[in-house]
This record gives structure tokens, C-alpha cells and sequence, in this order.
């Protein structure tokens, strides 16, 4: 194993007095970021990133190996693809709270990246994970983990919470108390520093005074000389600590270039930082007005899904059985999982399960590519929810108007009702406001037959509305490659349904 740390003790307290007494306000990620009037600016994700010079370098120690649980909580249930691999990393030093105090600290990063740096396209992405459950979920891992592979980002989930580590029947110290014994939290009041540790964590170098170009980093190896961008995402509860963070520490800690939130409410961002792409479920979508997107903010509203769709709630579950058979078992079936309703049977009511996944994946690289090129994406109102009148609209199959779209919601096989019930709709449409999962209701064979008469007529308007989510960017081409494969199944259940 590796360990960093030593040498750095003097530069960690000239770090801490100047944050002290305020003489150091500005980090390395921020540099060259304001806009224009439309969002374009610099591109300030295109320069090699550099230590922040008002966050403090944590010891990294890794990567972690032993254990009782033969490897790290929450591994990769998917299997890594385009040369990818997966290491466990500790950090640790004194992390700072608002009012001024410290504590000590000592968590993880879970990290997966390309092992050659060819394919390495200069994006770090730090996910900061979710502590609902309350366990150490990295939600952004699931719905964009075949993008993030084809695109070559590096992905990190970061254990900022106190839960994630302790305090929790299922944090890591209970999980695997030999191999995460070590850790400690201070408690969520130092979260948001861990946060910013963690991003200077992944570009920590091998040899702290190295300063020649091709320098090589404990966590990211040979592709440190490339990382350009990092990016802070999170969902949900993470999500929210997030918003906080964005307002009250990102300026002074300097180490993010671009932030995706999830699932929460933007209400009060600070828009004037860096560009932000708040990517919200119909879970979120409320009839009150939403604040026009601005010069660094753009939002997404993904009409038809819910908070925790179908995928996502069949692959946490077949976590706790994966790893409480230390991975012998695993029982998540991705193709079930990301299946639209097709898997069911004509008029059946049950839980959301509308299919994110492409519009998650379609968000990250658009900021990614705002972040990298300094081109704003247009400012498009139809990414929200048709408010007008001051109430949500719905079309003739009860699903929401407006919205980022995917052919899965346009030429649907059901009605996708979450966040609210959906007026004059059927008794199913009641599942709308169930928290968090929604419903779901097929249509009967005889919706089926009036809205496309025969398979084939269905096929094709799924195949139009994959070119037209592809022109707006709303779709990926892997996610269409994805779409047209699942198709061949969606247009056999229409094919059975209405005997054509």
C-alpha cells in the first residue's frame, strides 16, 4: 500500500491559519469561470487541475485490501468494461465545521477509472453518497455507469456522512469491522469539508514535490496529468447536501468546476459560481412556478420517472443479498430491471417503472461537455414541466407534458405516474402519490390497439422519437444502442397484446 502524508504537516497548518484568519478565499477550480450573459464563459475545465490552496491535502492510504467480506462495500455489481478497474482508497486528516472547529477523520473513496490513459477524457466525477437507506450508496453509479465507462470518466464515491461510516446497523464498521475499523466521523457538521478533501484526494501525488508534468498520483496513477475537470454530483438526501454546500463552501474550497444535483429542491442556489445541472424526477415536479434557468444554471425535469424507479430499488435490494453472501450471490437481473413495463402483463397496476437511466446519462455528459468547452447548453423551457395556468398537464395516457422526454414516455406501453396523482385518471393513478417509488399502470390491449393498430406502427414511432431525443440531446448514442435492443422485446409484448 501506498501512504501520503508525511512532509505535509507544515503546509497543512499554513493551510488552517490562513483559513483562519481569512486570507485565503479563492481555490484552483475556480480560476476563469465567469460567463457571459448565456452561460458561456472560459473553458476552465480544460486546464490541469492543481491542489486548492485552501483545503488541506488528507493522508490516502491505498488501495485497501483484506477484510471479512472479500473486498469493498457496495463493489460494482456490474461488470467493468472498457478497461476499467476498482479501488478502495482511505483519507484522513482534520476536517473544519462552519463555525470555525475541527475534528479528526478518517473515511473512504470508492474508485473506478480506465487503466489506460487513452481513454481517460479528463473528468473526475466525486459522487456523494447517499446515506437513506442508511448505508454508503453511490446512486449515480447505476444510472451511469455504462456512459462513464464508454466516455472514460473516473467515478468516485465519496463516504462524506457520518452514516456511511458508523452509526448505522449497515454502515462500513458494522459491514466489515476488520477492514473499515479504522475509520472515524466527527459527525455531518464536517461533512462538507470531507467533501472537499476527498476531491484533493484523487489528485494527491505519489511524490508531494514532484512537480514535473507526467507526475504520477496515488489514486489515479499515470492519468493524474490529464485530469482537467472535477465534477461533485448527488442525489436525493445527497442531493440537498449539496445545494448546501455549493452555497457555502464551494467558492472557498476551489476544487469543483461544475456540479450535477439530483432529486432536490434548487430552490435558493447559488447560480454565479460555476455551471450547475440540476437533474430533477417527476417525483420533484411541483405546479408552482420554477425559477428560470440563468446564465450558469440549467435544470431537467424527466417526465415519467420516479424518485426510486423499479431499476433503482432492484439493485439496492440485491446489494444486501450480494453482500451478505460476500458476493457469492447476486440476484439483481439488469435486463429486468431496466425493462419499462414490458415485463408485465396488459392493465397491471403496480410501482414505478420508468427507466432513467438515459436521460441521467444524457445530463452528466452535457455538463461535462459545458465544463470542458465553456459552451452552455440553450436555454430550452421545455427541460421542465408544462406549468402553464399554474397547474401540471397531462396527456391522454395520464403522463406528464413537458419535461426531458425519452421515447420510452412518447410511444409509451403505459402511464408513469409519480409525485402526484394525476387528475381524472384511473384508481392506479391514486400510485402516483405514493413517497418516493410512484406507479405504474400498463395499458390494457385495447389502448394498445387504438393508440398504434398494430406492432410494427408502434416499432417505428419508437424508432422516430429515438432520433428525435438524439437530435435534442436528450439521448446518448449508447443509450439508443440501448433502447433499440430492449425494443425488440417492448415490440413483441405489443405484438401479444393486440395480436399484430
Amino acid at each position: 500500500m501506498t501512504r501520503r502524508g508525511s512532509g505535509r504537516a507544515t503546509t497543512r497548518a499554513l493551510v488552517a491559519g490562513a483559513l483562519a484568519i481569512g486570507l485565503v478565499t479563492a481555490g484552483s477550480a475556480l480560476a476563469d469561470t465567469t460567463p457571459g450573459g448565456d452561460g458561456n464563459g472560459p473553458a476552465a475545465g480544460s486546464q490541469r487541475d492543481v491542489d486548492s490552496p485552501t483545503v488541506p491535502n488528507p493522508i490516502v492510504t491505498g488501495p485497501i485490501q483484506g477484510g471479512i467480506r472479500g473486498g469493498a462495500y457496495n463493489r460494482s455489481r456490474f461488470p467493468l468494461t472498457d478497461g476499467y478497474v476498482e479501488q478502495e482508497y482511505f483519507f484522513q486528516g482534520v476536517a473544519r465545521a462552519a463555525d470555525g472547529s475541527t475534528a479528526p477523520y478518517k473515511s473512504r473513496i470508492l474508485v473506478r477509472r480506465p487503466t489506460d490513459p487513452a481513454h481517460f477524457n479528463g473528468s473526475v466525477i466525486l459522487d456523494w453518497d447517499n446515506v437513506t437507506v442508511p448505508d454508503d450508496t453511490d446512486v449515480g453509479w447505476l444510472p451511469m455507469h455504462n456512459t462513464i465507462m464508454k466516455r472514460g470518466f473516473v467515478y468516485v464515491a465519496v463516504a462524506a456522512q457520518e452514516l456511511s461510516i458508523e452509526k448505522s446497523p449497515i454502515a462500513l464498521k458494522q459491514y466489515d469491522p476488520v477492514r473499515y475499523g479504522s475509520l472515524s466521523h466527527p459527525g455531518d457538521n464536517y461533512s462538507f469539508d470531507i467533501f472537499s478533501q476527498a476531491a484533493e484526494a484523487v489528485i494527491e501525488k505519489i511524490e508531494p514535490n514532484d512537480s514535473s508534468p507526467d507526475a504520477q498520483g496515488v489514486v489515479l496513477g499515470d492519468l493524474l496529468p490529464e485530469v482537467t475537470r472535477r465534477i461533485g454530483i448527488g442525489a436525493s438526501q445527497s442531493g440537498s447536501r449539496l445545494h448546501d454546500y455549493i452555497n457555502d463552501w464551494a467558492a472557498k474550497a476551489g476544487v469543483f468546476e461544475g456540479f450535477m444535483p439530483e432529486l432536490a429542491d434548487p430552490t435558493g442556489i447559488n447560480r454565479n459560481l460555476v455551471p450547475i445541472l440540476w437533474l430533477n424526477s417527476q417525483s420533484e415536479v411541483k405546479p408552482t412556478t420554477v425559477e428560470p434557468d440563468s446564465d450558469l444554471f440549467r435544470m431537467w425535469e424527466m417526465s415519467g420517472s420516479a424518485h426510486a424507479p423499479h431499476d433503482y430499488s432492484q439493485y439496492q435490494n440485491s446489494g444486501y443479498v450480494y453482500h451478505e453472501t460476500n458476493g457469492n450471490v447476486d440476484i439483481y437481473d439488469r435486463d429486468e430491471g431496466v425493462a419499462w413495463g414490458y415485463q408485465n402483463k396488459p392493465g397491471d397496476c403496480g410501482l414505478n417503472n420508468y427507466e432513467p437511466g438515459y436521460e441521467y446519462s444524457a445530463a452528466l455528459v452535457t455538463l461535462d461537455d459545458w465544463v470542458r468547452t465553456g459552451h452552455a447548453p440553450p436555454v430550452d423551457p421545455s427541460t421542465r414541466a408544462d406549468r402553464s395556468g399554474g397547474t401540471l398537464h397531462y396527456d391522454d395516457m395520464s403522463n406528464l407534458v413537458g419535461g426531458i422526454r425519452s421515447p420510452i414516455i412518447d410511444v409509451p406501453i403505459a402511464k408513469y405516474y409519480a409525485g402526484q396523482a394525476p387528475t381524472g385518471g384511473s384508481p392506479c393513478s391514486q400510485t402516483g402519490a405514493l413517497p418516493l417509488v410512484g406507479g405504474n399502470e400498463m395499458m390494457t390491449a385495447a389502448e394498445l390497439t387504438a393508440k398504434y393498430a398494430s406492432s410494427q406502427k408502434y416499432a417505428e414511432e419508437f424508432e422516430q422519437q429515438i432520433e428525435a431525443a438524439l437530435d435534442r440531446g436528450w439521448l446518448l448514442p449508447e443509450g439508443a444502442a440501448d433502447l433499440r435492443h430492449r425494443l425488440r422485446e417492448a415490440t413483441a409484448y405489443v405484438a401479444a397484446a393486440i395480436g399484430s
